[in-house]
């Protein structure tokens, strides 16, 4: 089968589907110990069904009812009022909150209806002003590091190395992983260059037609950088269509959520590095950092997961294969170095 018989078939959509031994990798992690434990949890959400959050939400299921606990899940659909309206008729039915913010700014409402009732809240990814806990990696940081991978590892093949960021600008952590990119492969090749910035609104379809469109004005480019590799696979679609060599495109993604995701970088096709940001781990981290919360101890302003430019070769030590199926090695994933502090936030 060629390439482009190979992205026309692939799915644009991925849904998880949870491996056998997935409930056996999460009771290896040693669990919160804590004299209160929270009954019902309610997680608001933004993007239930990209493949990050579809993982995030089944683990969050799974270790919630290690320690007893109910989740309710509402989905904002993009909308900061519709998140802030769900806080409010969610609170009363649940004993904590977890909140992966829909906007950049916005959301204290909701910190300040829940501090009114008493009821704790971590939040997830996007910093909310006035948050006890933060669970969320340093986006500027993984992408700097992401683009010294592809500074020291891809060509331009007519001089400077040309670069199609398809970003999500108006989420703050989407925009640094951007801005993080473009450093980290200047600082190894100081004449690259962003020929274009778009945003695929973490929707394969749209990154698919933004990509055509704006190709077709730009001409080709040596790198697609996508702030998650589910619009990076839209884009790289967008590509060959607009008739440009697939075989010599390099795609940078971040996340590597998925099955279809690990699948395409270990084919060692366009994909060739996606920063790793593990949901698994994320969620695991929200989920304990709930419990100690509820029951009164101590949690970082910031809960710093780490990550890493995975290659097929990392990948392997990651996500080992079980009964055939991409499973977190927790063990592997917590004893990468992270950093303390993020250089931009």
């Amino acid at each position: 089968m060629n390439n482009r018989a190979q992205v026309e078939t692939e799915p644009k959509t991925a849904v998880y589907t949870p491996p056998p031994f997935l409930d056996e990798a999460i009771a290896a992690v040693p669990m919160v110990s804590s004299a209160r434990k929270p009954a019902r949890i309610g997680y608001l959400t933004n993007y239930s069904f990209h493949i990050w959050y579809q993982i995030v939400i089944e683990i969050l299921k799974r270790r919630g009812a290690q320690y007893g606990a109910e989740l309710l899940v509402q989905d904002a659909g993009k909308s900061v009022e519709n998140q802030i309206n769900q806080a409010r008729e969610m609170l009363p039915k649940v004993d904590a909150l977890l909140l992966t913010p829909a906007a950049t700014s916005g959301l204290e409402p909701v910190l300040e209806m829940a501090a009114a009732a008493g009821k704790p809240v971590i939040v997830e990814a996007n910093p909310v002003a006035g948050a006890s806990t933060l669970v969320a990696i340093c986006d500027y940081d993984a992408g700097y590091d992401l683009g010294v991978w592809v500074g020291k590892n891809a060509k331009g093949a007519n001089g400077a190395l040309r670069i199609l960021d398809v970003g999500l600008p108006w989420l703050r952590p989407c925009l640094l992983r951007s801005e993080g990119f473009a450093d980290g492969v200047r600082s190894v090749q100081s004449d690259a260059v962003v020929v274009a910035s778009i945003n695929g609104e973490a929707v394969p379809e749209v990154a698919h037609r933004v990509a055509l469109e704006k190709l077709r004005e730009t001409g080709d480019v040596d790198v697609i950088f996508a702030m998650d590799d589910e619009t990076g696979q839209g884009a790289y679609e967008g590509y060959v269509e607009a008739g440009f060599n697939p075989e010599q495109v390099v795609i940078a993604g971040f996340g590597l959520a998925g099955d279809h995701e690990k699948d395409w970088l270990m084919r060692r096709e366009a994909l060739k590095v996606s920063a790793a940001m593990f949901p698994e781990y994320v969620a695991l981290r929200c989920m304990d950092n709930l419990v100690k919360t509820y029951d009164g101890q101590k949690t970082p302003l910031r809960d710093v997961i780490p990550t890493v430019a995975a290659t097929p070769e990392l990948l392997e030590k990651l996500y080992p294969k079980k009964g055939n199926a991409w499973t977190p090695d927790f063990a592997a994933i917590s004893a990468l170095s992270g950093k303390s502090d993020c250089t931009r936030v």
